[in-house]
């Protein structure tokens, strides 16, 4: 089943959906203008300070952080936390004299209270630290945080819709999560945090004009949440008020993607007031956690693309969302998640992700790995190995506030492998490993399992990375990155025209060079601070001024750089004059100037073996190219078949023609000529739609003698088996260009 929606349409959707329930929220006590501060109870079992209350800590950036937050009564002092190792405290007194400080920042929160947040850094593994928080005079009571060693692994605990107040009855509703939390991690004492899926409030009453804080306090009530991170993303009852963002502390939050704010529908003009998109890594896992209260799946597209590209090594791609996709209960059919079901699957498969983790729908859904809309594992299945597709876990309700029934007559069971409603709150443990991904979901009435999934990857090769930016001018500068920590040389070549920069490569071989792109008339940022990084000397632009203008050489020349251009009339007198400058070759390629497939292929290993590439037409060559190749008594070798190439070319040389049926087939042809040569520790795979990655790529290929291999066309089995073949003796594998270049299923499949 696959369905196409105008993006359009969706957002008309969406604002008929969502202006249709929303009301302003007020105060409780806003109609009377009395302070809500003095009317609400602040204590909370466990802390020394009436000023502070709802204390909480959330993964951060990395392993090495956390993001505190809580809420006060106090709106003048900074706020601080104190950190320090549990093995310096001596009976109950905190050790001030060994802790280390951290201030941060503080806004205004709900009802008045004050919102603090701060940023713990430079925590160690399995390392029990007690701490405290406040202002620097007045201090909550000490509580503890354990790290984890995550060497081998680690695991984390999911939550679903806690909903508190959701249920009619507050403190019904927090009796229920406080036993779950209390027992959930009294089983799993090692977990690393608890992922909190949307929903954590219930936000029905404020609707009615009254406040949501008490349902706050209710959810913030277990001792064990503040000992242990919670990752939480809002549900669309938190879809009004400050309560969310003022309450949670999220690292790598997007000032632009996940937005959604109280006029009903995302704005680029605002920061809303739910928080965005944002991410972390935890060990090997990217989790990418989207506020899906913005229904727009391009705009989630477009963040998890940069988070993509910023940890290209993550060996698990792991989605949070509130809004389940596929589920079994009252939401299956609602006409907004119909739409998301429309364009989110499509996305998540192609950037390559492997789990989605949502809510919701108050019911237990476990999808089969989902691909094109279709179910592709087995009924029966509770583990699998290197599966196809996208795994989605709905979860129920981690404190029995509410459940929604299973929806009978069953018509989606295309994509229903396990469903689950017993009315008894449900959690999940989720372990992970380099090779694993198991959640194992139970019923917190007596902690018995209801259901276990596993994803096991057997043949992913471990030492993959991936080097892409915003566009190709930010891909060549972080290939450069990667690869050079100075040059006194760059060669730049245009980014928007393949001919004049096929030849660059065995030129920048012979400077030590990176080779950078440029549009024709302006030098991007990436490349300007590039150039700075590497304290480059002089810049070698291959082309003439159709292709890179002179204002590109004025704006070199204003960074106080020396400018030299090697040209020719057109692109085949550009490569002569770039061979030249390379001295007296033992080889030369000649390859078609009328695209660039072909060059690409040879380029790496022009590089590495200072040869040059000279263009043809096609149809012949020019008198001067002919007299380079018999001057140097160079061995010519021509890529590509007779439909670029003319066989008269070929016996005029009496040259070697490497070929095959089409572009990859010739880049393979290629590698295995030259097999011997290459240096197989490294292997580049760039994209062969395009010349911008693999060009930039085969500069640093040719530092490292590696092979760059082209990807791309409907059939990948013989790249997929020449990767197969070699991948016992490589180290490590590098993708060149972002998803729109090589999609991460693409390279999934070539490597398993």
């Amino acid at each position: 089943m696959k369905h196409y929606l105008k993006k359009t349409a969706l957002f008309l959707l969406c604002c008929s959906l969502v202006f249709a329930g929303t009301a302003i929220p007020m105060s409780a006590n806003a109609a009377t203008g009395e302070n809500t501060t003095t009317n609400q109870s602040i204590t909370s079992e466990g802390e020394t300070s009436a000023n502070i209350k709802d204390i909480t800590f959330a993964p951060g950036k990395d392993v090495s952080q956390v993001d505190f937050t809580w809420y006060s009564n106090n709106k003048t002092s900074d706020p601080e936390v104190q950190i320090a190792l549990k093995s310096d405290m001596t009976g109950s007194e905190f050790p001030e004299s060994k802790a280390k400080s951290f201030k941060g920042s503080k806004s205004d929160g709900n009802d008045g209270y004050v919102s603090n947040k701060v940023t713990v850094t430079d925590l160690k593994q399995a390392t029990e630290y007690v701490y405290r928080v406040g202002d620097g005079t007045t201090w909550s009571s000490v509580n503890n945080y354990t790290t984890q060693n995550i060497s081998s692994g680690f695991s984390f605990l999911f939550a679903g819709d806690p909903q508190i107040g959701a249920g009619g009855d507050i403190n019904k509703d927090t009796t229920g999560w406080v036993d779950s939390v209390k027992k959930v991690t009294d089983k799993f004492p090692t977990s690393s945090f608890i992922l909190s899926i949307g929903d954590q409030v219930n936000n029905g009453k404020e609707l009615n004009g009254q406040t949501n804080e008490l349902e706050y306090d209710g959810y913030f009530k277990p001792e064990q949440i503040k000992n242990i991170p919670v990752a939480a993303i809002p549900g669309n009852h938190e879809g009004y008020g400050v309560g969310h963002i003022t309450h949670f502390n999220s690292p790598n939050m997007s000032d632009k993607y996940g937005i959604f704010t109280n006029n009903g529908y995302e704005s680029d003009n605002s920061n809303g007031t739910t928080g965005n998109d944002y991410y972390f890594v935890y060990g090997n896992t990217l989790f990418m956690m989207l506020n899906s209260n913005d229904i727009n799946a391009e705009d989630h597209k477009e963040f998890m693309q940069q988070a993509i590209a910023a940890n290209p090594d993550a060996k698990w791609r792991v989605v949070g969302m509130h809004h389940s996709i596929y589920s079994s209960a009252n939401h299956e059919t609602d006409a907004d998640i119909a739409a998301r079901r429309v364009t989110h699957p499509q996305v998540f498969q192609e950037l390559g992700v492997d789990v989605v983790l949502d809510g919701h729908d108050h019911c237990y859904t476990r999808s089969y790995q989902m691909e094109n809309d279709q179910a592709v594992s087995g009924k029966d299945d509770t583990s699998v190995t290197d599966p196809n597709g996208v795994l989605y876990i709905t979860a129920n309700s981690a404190s029995g506030s509410k459940y929604y029934e299973i929806q009978e007559p069953n018509y989606n069971n295309y994509y229903e492998a396990k469903k689950e409603q017993d009315k008894v709150p449900t959690f999940s443990n989720i372990s992970v490993t380099d090779k694993s991904f198991t959640i194992s979901t139970y019923r917190t009435d007596n902690m018995t399992s209801i259901d276990s999934y596993t994803i096991n990857k057997t043949n992913s090769h471990k030492n993959v990375s991936r080097i892409a930016g915003q566009d190709r001018y930010e891909t060549a500068a972080k290939i450069s990155q990667n690869n050079w920590d100075e040059a006194g040389a760059a060669v730049l070549v245009s980014g928007q025209s393949f001919a004049d920069a096929l030849s660059a490569a065995p030129f920048a071989k012979s400077k030590n060079a990176p080779i950078l792109l440029t549009s024709n008339d302006t030098l991007s940022d990436s490349t300007k601070a590039e150039l700075s990084r590497l304290k480059v000397r002089t810049v070698y632009i291959i082309g003439g001024t159709g292709v890179v203008s002179d204002s590109i050489e004025n704006s070199l020349r204003n960074m106080k750089l020396v400018v030299k251009r090697i040209s020719g009339n057109d692109r085949y007198a550009t490569s002569l004059a770039v061979a030249k400058q390379i001295g007296s070759p033992k080889q030369v390629f000649i390859a078609s100037g009328e695209g660039f497939a072909d060059g690409l292929s040879v380029s790496s290993y022009a590089s590495l073996s200072g040869s040059p590439i000279l263009l043809t037409n096609g149809k012949e060559l020019s008198s001067d190219i002919l007299e380079y190749v018999k001057d140097n008594s160079s061995t010519p070798y021509v890529i590509g078949g007779e439909g670029v190439v003319d066989d008269s070319i070929v016996s005029g040389l009496g040259a070697e023609r490497i070929s095959g049926t089409d572009r990859y087939s010739t880049n393979l042809a290629v590698l295995d000529k030259f097999d011997g040569k290459y240096d197989m520790s490294n292997i580049y795979l760039a994209s062969g739609n395009d010349f911008a990655d693999a060009l930039s790529g085969s500069a640093a290929a040719g530092e490292k003698n590696a092979p760059i291999v082209l990807v791309g066309g409907s059939d990948l089995s013989n790249t997929k088996n020449y990767i197969q073949k070699k991948l016992n003796g490589v180290g490590q594998i590098t993708i060149l260009g972002g998803e729109a270049s090589i999609p991460q299923n693409t390279a999934n499949e070539l490597l398993q």
